[in-house]
């Protein structure tokens, strides 16, 4: 039976969550002068793009098993602390490599503390209602990644690059607090070795098809995230202006969609709408395809493929995060950071894939992309097709 989350605690979860965009898109803009700083080339600094993502599913690993065996709150307490400690300490990395070790630490951090957001709203909600609520906290985080890169740059030119981090700790400092005086005290959830092991979550056979989903789906949003400046300002020959304006049409795209799912979820469950979405995004690939092939030239049918597909995350995510995440009641910590850790890890490299092959054409990307979408949505579709299948059989068994 679901409980009600009060709006405080709920916004604090977004908080929680909204640190990672801006640890990851708030000092893209200060890699040069890092680099000059640091005496490195660029591109070995924005290696610690690819690390926190690293340290991030590392994190989440750690801290979803502890989250289980002690408790929601204090395990997201040493998260935040953690990651406010590695802010404040990466100012005064004098070497690349000490640079890299404390950006893994704060990853580490931030990490331990968001695997526990999923695992608060499976705690205490189910279904539908936790489809709403994932839905929520996405629309809230999704602002974080559109404005980090602004904040970024304001704090770059009035004040330098060390300050970008030191506001990160800043912000970890404050949300510690919120966490510590706003958060409820969670209960120890009890449970034997066995059943909070990670091969438990891998065991839960119809859970498996909407991690496939949750990973692959994100897997082309990053894609398209890592090879857009690609496609939009070396293949079509955009403006900075014009580019920041196309980017900014994803992020409505997903705003409308996150709310029509939220509307949606009063009449249908979040499983169907999963499939809903997630063919939405396979339409948009389609498009991206016909575009490539047959009108390689025309910018708007192309932007309308990408817009297609990257505004369905609005309803993929939260769907597929709660389809998971039901079958997980009392091992939520566990799950929560199996779907993290794994969608992280696999969206990292399927982007990476998408990278390399990429030369002077953006078929690699698009296929990448087709690809992925393809895995996703045949995720969902095993997932529901195991559901009917169970229910038949205890339909069957009872008679």
């Amino acid at each position: 039976m679901s409980k009600h989350i009060a709006m405080p605690l709920l916004l604090l979860l977004a908080g929680i969550s909204a640190l990672t965009p801006f640890a990851t898109d708030g000092y893209l803009s200060a890699i040069p002068i890092m680099a000059t700083d640091l005496n490195a080339d660029i591109s070995l600094i924005a290696i610690t793009v690819s690390l926190y993502i690293l340290g991030l599913a590392i994190g989440q690993i750690i801290g979803g098993p502890l989250s289980d065996k002690f408790g929601r709150k204090p395990i997201i307490v040493l998260g935040l602390v953690l990651f406010s400690l590695g802010s404040f300490l990466i100012p005064y990395a004098t070497s690349l490599h000490l640079l890299w070790a404390l950006r893994l630490f704060q990853a580490i951090g931030g990490g331990i503390a968001v695997v526990g957001v999923p695992a608060i709203i499976r705690d205490n909600t189910v279904g539908k209602d936790s489809a709403r609520l994932f839905s929520l906290i996405m629309l809230i985080t999704m602002l974080a990644p559109s404005i980090a890169p602004s904040v970024g740059t304001l704090i770059l030119k009035t004040l330098n690059w060390e300050w970008i981090f030191t506001s990160l700790g800043l912000m970890g400092s404050l949300v510690t607090l919120c966490v510590i005086f706003i958060m409820p005290k969670q209960n120890r959830v009890q449970h034997s070795i066995k059943r909070m092991g990670y091969l438990s979550v891998f065991r839960e056979r119809q859970a498996l098809g909407y991690l496939l989903a949750q990973a692959f789906a994100l897997s082309v949003l990053m894609t398209f995230l890592t090879n857009v400046p690609f496609a939009y300002i070396e293949h079509f020959g955009v403006s900075e202006t014009v580019f920041s304006i196309l980017l900014f049409l994803n992020v409505a795209g997903v705003v409308v969609i996150n709310r029509l799912n939220n509307f949606l979820l009063h009449k249908h469950e979040p499983s169907s709408l999963l499939k809903i979405f997630l063919s939405m995004q396979f339409t948009g690939v389609l498009i991206l395809v016909s575009a490539t092939a047959f009108f390689s030239e025309h910018l708007w049918v192309s932007v309308f493929g990408f817009v297609t597909i990257i505004a369905a995350m609005g309803g993929i995510m939260p769907n597929s995060s709660a389809c998971f995440m039901f079958y997980f009641g009392k091992n939520a910590g566990v799950a929560a950071a199996v779907l993290g850790a794994t969608q992280y890890v696999t969206a990292a490299v399927v982007s990476a894939i998408a990278a390399i092959l990429i030369t002077d054409s953006m078929w690699p990307m698009v296929l990448v992309m087709m690809v992925a979408s393809c895995i996703a949505l045949f995720g969902a579709l095993v997932s529901s097709h195991v559901q009917l299948d169970e229910v038949s059989l205890t339909e069957s068994t009872a008679i």
